[in-house]
């Protein structure tokens, strides 16, 4: 029988502690008189044991019992997985296994952008589920002060590399979907087509 999943949200903000252990996507961070098991993304910075870290916490419990600590680095990376939690029909473990697949800033761009195809091949979730989170994200992500991705220009270079990516078998959405992505992160990359084609392809290739 399963039970209602609920956050405890006041009662812990953040755990300040030493690493003890480092276990897959978990790390035992120990306190004055405890030690909390802690499921990270892998986009908090490399941990090592004996290290000072803090964490900011959203906490769960099961009525049988069972708890759920999860712990982020960067108060976006919550202040996201709060927003994914809200969506009617994503709990906190879909919501954590989106931030562990794509980086928060990256999820935010691509709802932003409206990029279903993309985010739905990054995140493994049917298009149907992610239109649902696009539906709801967008208009709260522009209420809480996530910065709108500017919009990119289309150059040469875009429009060439765009035709090697088709020519390669990638969707129109898994390319305009990286491009987007490279160019919020270095317009410079715009500069040169091999380039521009190197690095889409470092960032797509995962994808096939």
């Amino acid at each position: 029988m399963l039970f209602n999943l609920k956050p405890i949200i006041p009662m812990f903000d953040s755990i300040r502690g030493t690493i003890a252990a480092i276990e897959n996507d978990e790390w035992i961070l120990e306190t004055d008189w405890y030690g909390f098991r802690i499921k990270v993304t892998p986009f908090v910075s490399s941990g090592k044991i004996g290290e000072q870290k803090k964490l900011y916490i959203r906490f769960y419990f099961r009525e049988d019992g069972e708890f759920f600590y999860y712990g982020f680095e960067d108060l976006k990376e919550r202040e996201t997985f709060d927003l994914i939690c809200g969506v009617k029909g994503i709990g906190h473990k879909t919501a954590l296994k989106i931030l562990t697949r794509i980086h928060w800033k990256e999820f935010t761009d691509l709802i932003l952008a409206e990029n279903v195809d993309y985010l739905s091949s990054r995140i493994n979730l049917s298009s149907k589920t992610v239109k649902r989170l696009l539906l709801e994200l967008k208009p709260r992500l522009g209420k809480v002060d996530f910065i709108a991705s500017s919009a990119p220009k289309i150059t040469k270079t875009w429009k060439e590399v765009k035709t090697a990516l088709a020519g390669l078998g990638y969707s129109a959405g898994e390319i305009e979907g990286v491009l987007n992505i490279l160019w919020q992160e270095d317009q410079t990359t715009f500069d040169d087509t091999e380039i521009l084609l190197k690095k889409a392809l470092g960032k797509i290739g995962g994808l096939k």
